[in-house]
């Protein structure tokens, strides 16, 4: 598994990966909140981070942190695997770690925020695993009607070592790859 710079190339790939996952049941959106159109791409490392995560360099979901406000040290995270197949065997954990490294590193982020319904147990349980808290909830009345529990969480990274390690810095370089720290095992989520 690796992460690497999310290109226009990869924004065609987000309605199949919707689809794949029914995002747009629990999602309100698969990209960065400072993300509307491909010349926004040309704000990344200012607004947001946002990196395709590849299994074989094929990418198969995308995570993100944005800032919360212009210069702001909040980030939003977000994160969508599209491939239900390999839901489950820490390729989320991996990514959103690395990716918060990298937020952190490239936006100055030091506090990350992230909601989550109440129902999505095997995503609680990987936020969970890399450091968030929930730190308030809430309900959602979607267009129909139905409410929607749920949790926000919260971490700061900053002086928590992540789960997982990049080998090298993203950017313009070549693609992160993730590396186990010694004595860390992952497990399912």
């Amino acid at each position: 598994m690796s992460l690497r710079r999310f290109e226009e190339c990869d924004l065609v790939k987000l309605d199949s990966w919707s689809h794949a996952v029914g995002a747009h049941k629990y999602m309100q959106k698969v990209t960065p909140l400072n993300y509307s159109s491909p010349d926004d791409l040309n704000n990344w490392g200012k607004d947001f981070v946002w990196f395709a995560i590849a299994i074989d360099d094929i990418a198969i979901g995308g995570v993100w942190v944005d800032r919360r406000r212009p210069g702001d040290t909040l980030g939003i995270l977000g994160i969508i695997i599209g491939r239900p197949d390999i839901l489950g065997k820490g390729i989320g954990r991996r990514s959103i770690s690395m990716a918060i490294e990298e937020a952190v590193r490239i936006l100055g982020i030091t506090r990350i925020r992230l909601t989550v319904r109440k129902a999505n147990e095997r995503a609680i349980r990987a936020y969970r695993s890399v450091g968030f808290e929930v730190s308030g909830e809430g309900k959602i009345a979607l267009e129909d009607g139905t409410i929607i529990p749920f949790y926000r969480m919260e971490t700061e990274p900053i002086g928590e070592g992540p789960v997982l390690s990049a080998t090298e810095p993203i950017g313009e370089g070549p693609a992160l790859a993730a590396t186990e720290l010694p004595g860390e095992e992952l497990a399912p989520a």
